[in-house]
């Protein structure tokens, strides 16, 4: 493909999909938002995990999603603070399908995978769990290990943010490439080392409480400071050298790379369980210690120390598995509640009659039933078993609140959840479809031999629209 020199990381969103792209209905935001701002987490736009853990867009409408991002809520300025958010990765795929005029997946296969010899790749969407090699999903589950359920892990239109399968062996020859700046093993340079160092410059400085959860200090032996992100990686200072790193979580399966691309080292450490996994208590300590080794340096955990982190220097931490504090049904007059709210980007809410009880149905997967009425209008969401068993050390508590009664019946409802602080609302009078006009501002591997990485398309989505717009 040619080069194209008027593109680059400081491109806009609206330059790549048109002027009538909107991100939020600040026209600042739509106007001036560009890669490098989606990349860096650093949009200032509102974060929809909830949409994605909910499957309400199937792959097919990604398109779809993206000419309704005019209705998510902003969260802060744009360029003013770090602010994590999936949906921004997903949007910088269908950048790149936008630049490329392909599939997301089929330019990564032909712009990276297929150059570095990398056959095992496949989305986890696509992912064959009845294959024997394939890693599945565990969770801890009453004191007992139990396969998770494959039907959660589906990324959709995020597939960007993190959803690419790899064996082993493939899995060091990304990391290979991230280490050479860009390069196969056979010398051959896929990405400039220029463009390459770009991603891992600062580009957002972190928020203390960011800092503080990433970063190690005194009484722990050996310091160390995570003090930036740049595209796709964080920034940390440890034992006199500046390394970059990234962890990534989708329930069972979480993952952390750390680079140091002076002296050419990496590490990768994944796992399919148990859920609920503490990157930072679980596979952080991990990375130290190998890294430690790498370095020639002692390493200040041992056998002992590495299952008791953070003690014996910090406080041990507690991690009682994730329970649904409900107490009572609701069970009385259903009338007023039940029917079909909607939302032109967030989709449809059902709220159903059962035998007095009130059940509600968000999407695919986030289905329950309604407890610890409130105040007339608020209730709090039980969530089914099979689903909470996945999703419960996510979502949290689940706060749900009719309101705007009129007609003999509530017209509004809001879903709050508080484990990752979103809020949803869906109203009666309006209609969720995939076919409607898009900018309505209406209120409404795994193992695939052995290992899944969730942190490889921080990277290869970056390197694609590298080797779309910049110098091979």
């Amino acid at each position: 493909m040619q080069a194209d020199s008027s593109l680059s990381w400081k491109t806009t969103l609206r330059e790549i999909f048109g002027e009538e792209f909107r991100l939020t209905s600040d026209p600042v935001v739509s106007s001036h938002t560009t890669l490098e701002d989606i990349l860096s987490h650093r949009s200032g736009v509102g974060s929809a995990d909830a949409l994605l853990m909910a499957q309400v867009y199937p792959e097919k409408y990604r398109d779809v999603l993206r000419r309704r991002l005019i209705l998510l809520p902003k969260k802060g300025q744009i360029r003013g603070q770090f602010s994590y958010n999936n949906l921004m990765y997903g949007l910088a795929g269908m950048a790149a399908e936008a630049i490329g005029g392909k599939p997301y997946f089929e330019l990564m296969r032909e712009k990276l995978l297929e150059p570095l010899n990398i056959t095992t790749a496949v989305l986890v969407d696509n992912l064959d769990y009845s294959q024997p090699l394939t890693s599945k999903p565990h969770q801890m589950i009453k004191g007992s290990v139990k396969r998770s359920d494959p039907r959660f892990y589906r990324l959709g239109p995020f597939s960007p943010a993190g959803g690419l399968c790899l064996s082993p062996t493939d899995l060091t020859k990304w990391l290979y490439f991230v280490n050479t700046l860009g390069t196969t093993p056979s010398k051959k340079r896929l990405v400039s080392s220029f463009d390459f160092m770009e991603m891992t410059s600062s580009k957002v400085a972190l928020d203390f409480l960011t800092q503080l959860g990433f970063s190690l200090f005194d009484p722990y032996p050996q310091p160390s400071y995570t003090a930036w992100y740049g595209m796709g990686w964080f920034g940390r200072f440890y034992r006199g050298s500046v390394d970059f790193f990234h962890g990534g979580s989708m329930f069972s399966y979480n993952s952390v790379v750390v680079m140091d691309t002076i002296k050419q080292t990496g590490i990768a450490v994944t796992v399919n369980g148990l859920n609920p996994t503490i990157l930072q208590l679980d596979l952080y300590p991990l990375a130290y210690y190998l890294k430690d080794l790498l370095l020639d340096k002692t390493p200040w955990l041992n056998k002992t120390t590495i299952c008791s982190y953070p003690e014996p220097w910090g406080n041990p931490f507690f991690r009682p598995p994730p329970t649904q504090n409900v107490e009572e049904k609701y069970v009385g007059e259903t009338g007023e509640f039940v029917g079909v709210f909607g939302h032109t980007l967030y989709g449809e809410v059902l709220v159903t009659d059962n035998n007095q009880s009130i059940d509600l149905k968000w999407g695919e997967v986030m289905k329950g039933t309604l407890y610890d009425r409130t105040n007339l209008l608020s209730f709090r969401l039980r969530v089914d078993d099979d689903v909470f068993s996945v999703l419960g050390s996510e979502i949290g508590d689940i706060k749900v609140v009719f309101n705007q009664f009129y007609s003999g019946q509530y017209n509004n409802l809001d879903i709050t959840f508080q484990g990752m602080m979103e809020k949803y609302n869906f109203s009666r009078d309006v209609e969720f479809n995939f076919f409607l006009p898009s900018q309505s501002t209406s209120s409404s591997t795994a193992r695939l031999i052995s290992f899944m990485t969730e942190f490889c398309p921080f990277v290869l989505i970056m390197s694609i629209l590298v080797n779309l717009f910049n110098r091979l």
